[in-house]
C-alpha cells in the first residue's frame, strides 16, 4: 500500500508540475498586460523589474513577450523573444513567438524561418509545424502538407487533421477542409472548429450535413451564436420553417455576444414567413431597419420584405406604402420595379377577402398600369396584355361577363403575334390561348359565328387537335 501511494504521489507531481508552470506563465502575462495597459511612465521599468525575477526562465520571458505582442508592441516583444531563445535555444516556444511577431509585422519570409527554427530545435513542439504550415498554405500548399505530415510523425497524438482542415479552410479549399474535418470526431474539436466545419458544409450547399454538425456544436455550446445561426440557416434551406423559427429565437434571445447581420435578419425573416408568422416577420424587418449596424441598402430592401408580408395578411394599403418606399429609394427604375405595383393591385383583386367594389378599383388601377407599361416597354406588350386578360377572370361575375372584359386584351395579343415571323414557342402558346378565348367570346358573347369561324380556322392551323376550333368548324 505504501508503494502504491508513492507511485500515485509521483504521478501527481509529474501532472502538477506542468500545470503549475503554465499557471505561473499565465500570471506573468497577466501582470505584464496590466502594466502595459496602465500607461504608467515607468511601465517598461516595471516590466524589467519583473524580468529580473525570471531572467533565466525562458518560459517566463516568452510570457512577457506574448504580452507585448498582444498589444502589438512588436519591438519589445522581439526583445523578449530573443532573450528567451538565448536562455534556452531548444525551447521552440521562443522561436514561435519570434515567428508570430514577424507575422504581425507582415514579414512572411522571416516568420517562416523562425517557425523552421522551432521545428529544428524543438521537434516535439507542434506549434512550429502548425504555424509554418499556416503561413505557407497559400504560397506553398504542398510544402504546408509535407510539414503537417512531419508533425504527424513527430507528434503522433497531435490532431494534425484538424490543423490541416483549418489551413485548407483559410486557403478557401472548402472541399479539402471538409475532408480533413470528417476524419476527426466532433468531440475532439473546439467550438470554432465545429463552426468552421458546419459553415463550410453550408456554403457547399450540404445542408443536412451542416445541420448535423451545427446541432452537435449547439449541444456542447448552447449559447454560441454561430451554431444557433447555422441551424437556422440550414433549416430554412431545407424548408423546415418551424424548426428554423426555434433556432432564430435561440439566436436572438439565447446567444452570447450576438451582433446581428443582415443575413441573420434575412434568414430569420424567411423562417417566420415560411411558418406563416407574417406579423412577427414584419416586426423583425422593422427592427432591422432600426438597427444602427445595418447598411442603408439592407434597410431599403427590408421595405420590400415588409410589403410582401403585409400583402400576405391582406393589408394592401400598408403593402403599397412600403413597396412605394422601396421603389422610390432605387437609383434606377425598371419594368420589373414598376410592374410590382401593378402586381400588387392584381393580388388585391385575387384576394378572397377583398370586397367586390375594392376589387374593381384595384383592377382598374392594375389595367391602367399594365397599359402604361406596354407603351413604355413595347417588348413586354404581349406579357402585359396577357396579365390583363388573365386578371379579368378574378373579377366577380359570371364566366361570360369575365370573358367579355378579358377578350379585348387577348385580341391585342393576336394583333401583335399573329403575323410575327420570329415568334417563339412561348409566344405561340400564348397566341393559341388567346385565339381560344376570343373564339369562345365571339360564339357565346358577341354572337358572331362568322368571326368565330375565322378565328377558329387560324387556331386550327396552330393547334390541329383543338377541340373548340373543331367543334365551331364542324371538323371531325
Amino acid at each position: 500500500m505504501k508503494v502504491k501511494n508513492m507511485i500515485i504521489g509521483a504521478l501527481m507531481t509529474v501532472i502538477a508540475a506542468p500545470v503549475a508552470a503554465q499557471a505561473q506563465q499565465d500570471e506573468i502575462m497577466s501582470q505584464v498586460t496590466t502594466i502595459i495597459k496602465s500607461g504608467a511612465p515607468d511601465a517598461l521599468k516595471q516590466v524589467q523589474a519583473l524580468e529580473k525575477l525570471h531572467k533565466k526562465d525562458a518560459n517566463a520571458l516568452i510570457s512577457i513577450g506574448k504580452a507585448f505582442l498582444a498589444q502589438k508592441d512588436y519591438a519589445n516583444a522581439k526583445v523578449y523573444g530573443e532573450k528567451a531563445t538565448k536562455v534556452d535555444q531548444k525551447n521552440g516556444a521562443g522561436w514561435v513567438l519570434l515567428g508570430n511577431i514577424a507575422v504581425g509585422e507582415d514579414n512572411g519570409g522571416e516568420a517562416a524561418g523562425y517557425f523552421q527554427q522551432a521545428q529544428y530545435f524543438d521537434p516535439k513542439n507542434p506549434d512550429g509545424y502548425r504555424r509554418y504550415a499556416q503561413i505557407m498554405s497559400k504560397t506553398d500548399p504542398n510544402g504546408a502538407v509535407a510539414t503537417l505530415e512531419e508533425l504527424r510523425r513527430n507528434c503522433p497524438d497531435y490532431p494534425v487533421d484538424l490543423i490541416a482542415a483549418e489551413i485548407q479552410s483559410e486557403a478557401g479549399n472548402m472541399a479539402k477542409a471538409n475532408e480533413y474535418y470528417s476524419r476527426v470526431s466532433l468531440d475532439k474539436m473546439k467550438d470554432y472548429q465545429i463552426s468552421d466545419y458546419a459553415t463550410n458544409l453550408f456554403l457547399s450547399q450540404k445542408y443536412d450535413e451542416s445541420l448535423k454538425v451545427a446541432t452537435a456544436g449547439h449541444a456542447k455550446f448552447a449559447r454560441n451564436a454561430s451554431f444557433n445561426r447555422l441551424i437556422m440557416f440550414n433549416q430554412v434551406e431545407n424548408k423546415n420553417f418551424d424548426a428554423a423559427v426555434v433556432a432564430g429565437n435561440d439566436l436572438v434571445n439565447n446567444s452570447d455576444s450576438l451582433k446581428m447581420s443582415a443575413f441573420d435578419y434575412g434568414y430569420y425573416g424567411r423562417a417566420l414567413e415560411g411558418a406563416k408568422k407574417y406579423n412577427e416577420a414584419i416586426d423583425l424587418y422593422k427592427k432591422m431597419q432600426g438597427d444602427a449596424n445595418m447598411k442603408d441598402e439592407d434597410k431599403i430592401n427590408a421595405n420590400k420584405s415588409i410589403s410582401d408580408c403585409y400583402k400576405k395578411v391582406s393589408n394592401f394599403a400598408q403593402a403599397g406604402e412600403y413597396l412605394t418606399r422601396f421603389i422610390n429609394a432605387q437609383k434606377q427604375t425598371s419594368f420589373g420595379l414598376q410592374e410590382s405595383v401593378a402586381q400588387l393591385y392584381a393580388d388585391q383583386v385575387k384576394d378572397e377577402s377583398t370586397a367586390a367594389a375594392d376589387k374593381k378599383v384595384a383592377y382598374d388601377k392594375a389595367i391602367a398600369l399594365y397599359k402604361e407599361l406596354a407603351e413604355k416597354y413595347p417588348d413586354n406588350a404581349v406579357y402585359c396584355s396577357n396579365q390583363c386578360g388573365n386578371l379579368s377572370f378574378a373579377l366577380p361575375g359570371s364566366d361570360l361577363e369575365k370573358l367579355k372584359i378579358a377578350a379585348p386584351h387577348f385580341e391585342n395579343i393576336i394583333t401583335i403575334l399573329a403575323d410575327k415571323a420570329d415568334r417563339s414557342k412561348a409566344e405561340t402558346n400564348i397566341l393559341k390561348t388567346s385565339y381560344n378565348y376570343v373564339t369562345v367570346y365571339y360564339v357565346h358573347v358577341a354572337d358572331n359565328m362568322e368571326k368565330a369561324k375565322e378565328l377558329a380556322a387560324k387556331l386550327l392551323e396552330l393547334d390541329p387537335e383543338n377541340a373548340n376550333a373543331k367543334a365551331i368548324l364542324g371538323v371531325q
